[in-house]
């Protein structure tokens, strides 16, 4: 753990040591954390409401990489919304909350940060540490509730499309923000509460496929994404009326080739609707967050917002600098 920012014990902040593949409180000597493939895990299978994301990223391993292979500019996606450019990231640190299978990491990494730590609730990170293999980079298997690193211990924190899939995603955010170092700097990302949002047919259908297997799921975009897609651009095509029924009752995310993804063959665009459209139907929790909520967060956590996006239909996110 040879890193300028170690862990700790999330209950007493305590430091922890290294024993017998453990993580020890080094003032109760109790284990905090077990040690498996590597990786410390602080928290249990039975605490992990996030484990369609260890499924799906095991399965969509390689579909937003650019380094293998991936054409969708992922990493300018990132640098987009972030910011980040426009702050110096050298020799700084920087965890990320909510890694998945490390897709952003491998972003992060690309950057002059001296240190790169990420966690994720699911197994994600196993599939993040055969991917990523760097010395700066530190994981973990965490809760956002309970995160194993000091208050104001970095000078980044990033936080992307992760808050609306925790229980309680005010909580979550401030549990974040805790993290930030005084005139360090916070990204977070959420889905958005808005009529126009909240009207989306994932909003419709989630009642039901998160209570079935996900391989059920997994097998309707699998078998139906092919013709799906064709009817959502069939009937955008068609006009106001049927691109609104498409957007309000048609499961599935049709991936256009342009902007962003305009490198993508059809087949690539078919795939990456596929994983996305698993994405939306599957997290035990989805509960997007009003901009206004999240700005009145990060204002009662002493933040002051250098970048905000809120247009429609986009997400709600923000670069915001501690203050106080």
């Amino acid at each position: 753990m040879g890193k300028h920012v170690g862990f700790v014990n999330p209950e007493t902040f305590h430091p922890l040591t290294e024993k017998d593949d453990a993580l020890i409180d080094s003032l109760l000597s109790t284990p905090v954390a077990v040690l498996k493939a590597g990786i410390p895990r602080f928290v249990s299978c039975r605490e992990n409401y996030a484990e369609s994301f260890g499924w799906q990223w095991k399965h969509w391993a390689d579909n937003l990489s650019e380094s293998r292979g991936a054409k969708i500019r992922h990493r300018q996606v990132v640098l987009d919304r972030t910011h980040f450019l426009d702050y110096d990231l050298t020799g700084k640190t920087i965890l990320e909350c909510g890694m998945g299978g490390g897709d952003d990491t491998e972003v992060l990494l690309s950057l002059p940060f001296r240190e790169i730590h990420s966690f994720d609730l699911s197994t994600a990170v196993e599939r993040a540490a055969r991917h990523l293999q760097d010395e700066r980079l530190v994981l973990s298997q965490a809760s956002i509730y309970a995160i194993p690193y000091p208050d104001q211990s970095f000078d980044f924190v990033f936080c992307h499309r992760v808050l609306q899939h925790t229980p309680d995603p005010e909580k979550s955010l401030r549990a974040i923000c805790k993290k930030v170092k005084p005139n360090g700097i916070l990204f977070i990302h959420s889905y958005k509460r808005s009529p126009e949002y909240m009207a989306e047919w994932r909003y419709k259908y989630r009642w039901l496929t998160t209570r079935v297997p996900k391989v059920l799921v997994y097998g309707y975009v699998r078998l139906l994404g092919w013709p799906m897609h064709h009817l959502v651009g069939w009937l955008n095509r068609l006009g106001h009326r049927p691109r609104r029924f498409a957007y309000c009752y048609i499961p599935f995310y049709r991936i256009e080739r342009s902007g962003y993804c305009s490198d993508l063959d059809k087949g690539e665009a078919i795939e990456l609707g596929r994983m996305v459209t698993f994405d939306a139907l599957t997290p035990k929790f989805d509960y997007p967050m009003a901009t206004q909520d999240m700005t009145r967060i990060l204002e009662s956590e002493g933040f002051v917002i250098e970048h905000l996006e809120d247009s429609l239909p986009s997400p709600v996110y923000a670069t915001a600098r501690r203050v106080r």
